[in-house]
């Protein structure tokens, strides 16, 4: 099975970096407004790759999910089908 591309680590490591971010220009914004300017565009950069990932995680959590249903319903029609063979030949 392949590796996942985005790990918890590298989530947690996001957060940070955001949290950071957020701290550095709420310091910003009180001292000079030049350097608000200067970090909007990072900020606004990092929500939306956070809207992005988040919605990577959905799609290979709803794989893994699909799966998983796949493999239950053939076990269930095979143990079904193995059922009705003693059944009727008995």
């Amino acid at each position: 099975m392949p590796k996942p591309l985005l790990t918890d680590d590298i989530i947690n490591q996001a957060s940070r970096e955001k949290q950071r971010l957020d701290d550095e220009i709420a310091r910003a914004k009180s001292s000079d407004p030049e350097l608000a300017k200067k970090f909007a565009a990072q900020k606004a950069q990092i929500e939306k790759n956070q809207i992005y990932k988040s919605r990577r995680i959905e799609a290979q959590k709803r794989d893994e999910r699909g799966k998983k249903m796949t493999k239950y319903i053939v076990i269930l029609a095979i143990l079904l089908i193995i059922v009705m063979i003693v059944v009727f030949k008995f």
